[in-house]
């Protein structure tokens, strides 16, 4: 029997593996899941954290979420405190799932002056969908996805998602990420933009603000699409 190699951790993210078997894990802020082989299901557990010098008076801790070599689903329940990274390392036919009424729905119209929607690509690659809530004067951001490389540039099979779900609406990712720069251009003139989108990278984002990277101590791990390779790596080893 081969004995499986130490797992690699993604900047602060320690790991933890899943099995050959499906699995079904909550998913924790803080740390990286990598589920390995069979149809898992990811779910997001970020932690919110009172931090008052955030914006909201609040921040999140993420998690890491990688299915391996099945049909995955990463699942975000709560649209409260929603922070994940999903960076999807083995194939399959994967698919991201959201209450019905998530404001990241396209079909759910804002109200006016509640919040925004903003949608940026990252080094032509990644992307970031996150939600403003402007119903307190600071405005926070409980809800925030990163996409790891979803259009498969890399990897046409290994790192590309297939389906993001709605309830049981369901758009392509490539339907879902256009509708949103769709909206973001039909609301571009308006005050109070329901909308918005805009292209950066992840050193960008973090001076910033819109993320906070003070724990990476090397940023070219994430331009560079370096977790990738790690996603690819640790669903290798799960067992």
């Amino acid at each position: 029997m081969v004995t499986p190699l130490p797992p690699m951790d993604f900047g602060p993210y320690k790991s933890q593996l899943g099995t050959k078997k499906k699995d079904k894990v909550s998913c924790e802020g803080g740390t990286g899941f990598y589920t390995g082989e069979k149809n898992d299901t990811l779910i997001n557990a970020s932690i919110r954290v009172d931090s008052p010098e955030s914006a909201g008076g609040f921040a999140a801790l993420p998690s890491v979420m990688s299915g391996g070599f099945g049909n995955d689903i990463y699942s975000f329940k709560d649209n409260d405190t929603s922070w994940g990274f999903i960076a999807d390392g083995g194939g399959g036919k994967d698919t991201v799932s959201f209450p019905k009424k998530s404001p990241l729905n396209p079909s759910v119209k804002i109200p006016d002056g509640d919040g925004y929607v903003n949608t940026v690509l990252i080094s032509d690659r990644d992307v970031l969908v996150t939600y403003t809530d402007l119903k307190n004067e600071d405005g926070g951001r409980p809800i925030g996805i990163i996409f790891a490389d979803p259009f498969g540039q890399q990897s046409q099979q290994s790192h590309k998602l297939e389906k993001v779900k709605f309830g049981k609406k369901e758009y392509s990712f490539k339907k879902f990420y256009r509708s949103l720069k769709k909206a973001a251009a039909a609301s571009s003139d308006k005050d109070d933009a329901s909308h918005h989108f805009s292209e950066a990278s992840f050193e960008e984002l973090g001076n910033a603000g819109v993320l906070n990277l003070d724990s990476f101590d090397d940023l070219s791990q994430l331009d560079s699409g370096a977790y990738l390779d790690i996603a690819l790596f640790n669903n290798a080893q799960a067992i």
